[in-house]
């Protein structure tokens, strides 16, 4: 899973644009400045100044192809060397005074967003530590230059107050840009883990529907043999040696036939009971990475002890993906007894359209879910409105613990 927030190359692209914002605003006041005969530059240290201030930029296009480790060193290097630089020109510009200094606060929030913290509490040290240097430190503008009384009559108190500013907000944009990062990272860990849970359960569709697909290959003309081995075997108009065979042929077409039948799960039965209130809160736990949103809600009110535990799981998470497809936010799960016996509703309330959803549009995974509960003796019941998908499971008296 690719994204911007993990490409070094997104990153080094976008100090490229913010250079170039960069270089073109200064471009314009020097223009706007000259007009009005008040540039504190001449010319020609202007233009050499906007090329090196655009200099890194050569970098990326010299470095874009390098291998990614490569990258996030040149992102962290090209976002040092932007700031000294423009600590430089700052320097000719009558320091941190100048009100263009604030600058340096978006590459301290581009390397916060982009780069692990030590690298990112480094920029944003070399800010505050240049901002404050550049503001004790610097050229005196010409005494014809608009900066002159901006930059030269700054009370030293005054001074102090703009540098503390100026390191608040630098060290709260890098809290907030780790915190976006690790927020980001997060999430993009939480996808991957739902795709990889999405792919095993696609592959195990896959493996459930080709073995259904084989047995019912192999039972089929099985089953044909057997009734036909049965109807020679019972015909008196054939020879007695004839029957015999027939009758041959039937018990080794039964003898397959029951080879081909799953062995019983004998680990499977040997297991404790489980309670239905813990499958529902095992199942909220396998569906919170693929599905965040959803809420799986026990609501009783009885809470019976199931055997099997594995073929109730998988009942339960096949029911609880197709929640997750149908985009559901809540998923319920009740039980009830009746006369016949327990009554357990899963309930989910994901978007429907202005008709109801086919039955088949549930896929392998409800084939899973009733060869499953026949295995176990139960039956499945399904119930579509436009708010709400109901799957009733009813488990006969003789069939429970």
């Amino acid at each position: 899973m690719t994204s911007s927030w993990q490409d070094p190359r997104a990153w080094r692209r976008r100090l490229v644009f913010l250079r170039g914002s960069l270089v073109t605003a200064l471009a314009l006041l020097y223009l706007l400045a000259d007009l009005r005969a008040a540039s504190p530059l001449p010319s020609v240290q202007v233009a050499l100044w906007l090329v090196l201030l655009w200099l890194p930029s050569l970098l990326f296009l010299l470095t874009r192809n390098r291998p990614v480790r490569w990258q996030w060193w040149l992102c962290g290097l090209e976002v040092l060397i932007d700031q000294l630089l423009f600590l430089a020109l700052l320097h000719q510009l009558g320091g941190s005074a100048n009100p263009i200094a604030f600058y340096l606060l978006l590459p301290v929030l581009l390397a916060a967003l982009a780069l692990p913290l030590p690298v990112s509490l480094l920029q944003s040290a070399i800010a505050i530590g240049g901002y404050g240097l550049t503001l004790h430190w610097h050229l005196v503008p010409s005494h014809h230059s608009h900066l002159h009384a901006l930059t030269n009559e700054i009370h030293p108190d005054h001074g102090l107050g703009m540098w503390l500013a100026f390191s608040a907000v630098a060290a709260v944009l890098t809290i907030l840009g780790q915190l976006l990062r690790q927020a980001q990272q997060r999430e993009l860990r939480s996808q991957g883990t739902a795709l990889n849970l999405a792919l095993q359960r696609e592959r195990m569709y896959q493996v459930g529907a080709t073995l259904a697909d084989r047995a019912h290959e192999l039972n089929t003309p099985l089953s044909t043999l057997l009734l036909l081995s049965e109807s020679l075997a019972e015909d008196t108009g054939l020879p007695a040696h004839s029957r015999e065979d027939a009758q041959q042929i039937g018990a080794l077409a039964r003898r397959i036939s029951a080879l081909l039948r799953p062995a019983p799960e004998t680990a499977a039965q040997a297991e404790p009971p489980c309670a239905l209130s813990v499958l529902t809160g095992e199942l909220a736990l396998t569906l919170r990475h693929l599905a965040p949103t959803l809420t799986v809600r026990w609501q009783g009110p009885l809470d019976p002890l199931l055997r099997q535990r594995g073929t109730w799981q998988r009942v339960l998470a096949n029911l609880g993906y197709n929640a997750c497809d149908a985009g559901a936010t809540h998923l319920d799960i009740a039980c009830d007894q009746d006369s016949n016996g327990l009554l357990i509703q899963i309930s989910d309330d994901g978007p429907r359209g202005d008709g109801q959803r086919e039955r088949e549009g549930l896929g392998i995974g409800l084939a899973l879910v009733e060869t499953s509960l026949a295995a176990l003796g139960a039956t499945l019941e399904l119930d579509f409105d436009r708010q709400w998908t109901q799957a009733r499971i009813r488990v006969p008296r003789g069939e429970q613990p």
